[in-house]
C-alpha cells in the first residue's frame, strides 16, 4: 500500500467517526475531502493539479481529478461552518479538564478584506478554532468586530480549560482585557510603546520608559494600564494563584 493510500484510509476512519451522516449525506464527499487532505499533506501546496497527482482512483486523466476537487470546493453542501465543528470537537475530546490551552488571536490582511482568526496552539502549530472575514482597511480591528470569534471559542473549548490568550498589540483593547477577566482567561498581549502603565506606588509611565536593556527582561506585578486604573491582574483568587499577570516590557517594534 502506498503512503497516499494508507493516509487516505486512516483519514477516512477518523472522519467517518467524527462527522455525523447528517453532515456529509453522501460518503463520496468524505472520500474527496480525505483525498484533498492527503494531497495537501504530501504536496504541501494548495494547487489542485498537485493534489490530483496523488489521488488513487478510476479517473484516467489528471484534469478529471482536478475537476473533481473543484466541484467539491464549490459544492453548496460543503459548508465549513457545518463540517468543521464536529471534527474539531472530536479532536478536543482528549483535552482533560483544567488542562492549559493556549489560544492565539491574530489577523491576516487580504486587501480589501481582513481575516480575524483564533487558533489553538499545539506542538508548534496553529489549529483554527473560529474565524471571521470582513471588509476592512487594516489589521487594526475593534473589539466588537471579533467578540463573536471569542464567544465561539468559549463554546468549543472543553469546560474547565485554563485558557491563555495570546495576542499582538493590535488587540490591546480595554474591552478584551475585561472580557478575559470576566471569563477567567489569562492573557499575554503585546503593548505599543506609548501604552500607559502604572506600577503600584509610582506615577503612570509609557511602557517604552520601562523597557530594560537589550537581552534583559523586567516583570511587573499588580499593574494598571491605559491610565484608567484597569488592572491587568486576574480578578479571581484561583487565577491569581495559578498565573500572575506580568507586563514584559520590550522595545516597541
Amino acid at each position: 500500500m502506498t503512503d497516499a493510500k494508507a493516509l487516505h484510509r486512516d483519514l477516512m476512519k477518523a472522519l467517518l467517526t467524527a462527522l455525523p451522516r447528517t453532515v456529509y449525506r453522501d460518503i463520496r464527499r468524505v472520500v474527496t475531502l480525505a483525498w484533498a487532505v492527503v494531497g495537501l499533506c504530501l504536496t504541501r501546496t494548495v494547487r489542485l493539479s498537485a493534489w490530483a497527482e496523488v489521488v488513487d482512483g478510476h479517473a484516467q486523466y489528471a484534469a478529471s481529478r482536478v475537476r473533481r476537487f473543484a466541484r467539491w470546493l464549490h459544492h453548496a453542501a460543503i459548508d465549513p461552518m457545518t463540517w468543521y465543528p464536529p471534527v474539531l470537537k472530536a479532536t478536543l475530546r482528549d483535552w482533560t479538564p483544567n488542562s492549559r490551552v493556549f489560544v492565539a488571536l491574530d489577523t491576516t490582511v487580504l486587501a480589501p478584506f481582513v481575516l480575524i482568526r483564533a487558533s489553538l496552539v499545539y506542538r508548534g502549530r496553529a489549529i483554527p478554532l473560529a474565524w471571521k472575514a470582513l471588509r476592512h482597511a487594516s489589521a487594526m480591528v475593534s473589539f466588537d468586530a471579533y467578540q463573536g470569534v471569542l464567544d465561539h471559542v468559549r463554546a468549543l473549548l472543553p469546560t474547565g480549560s485554563q485558557v491563555i490568550l495570546l495576542a499582538d498589540r493590535g488587540f490591546l483593547h480595554e474591552q478584551l482585557i475585561r472580557y478575559a477577566q470576566q471569563h477567567h482567561w489569562h492573557f499575554r498581549i503585546r503593548m505599543p510603546g506609548n501604552t500607559l502603565v502604572q506600577v503600584r506606588h509610582h506615577p503612570p509611565r509609557a511602557v517604552e520608559q520601562l523597557r530594560p536593556a537589550s537581552g534583559h527582561a523586567h516583570f511587573y506585578h499588580n499593574v494598571a494600564i491605559f491610565g484608567t486604573a484597569l488592572s491587568a491582574y486576574p480578578n479571581n483568587p484561583a487565577a491569581r494563584k495559578a498565573i500572575s499577570a506580568q507586563a514584559k516590557c520590550r522595545k516597541a517594534r
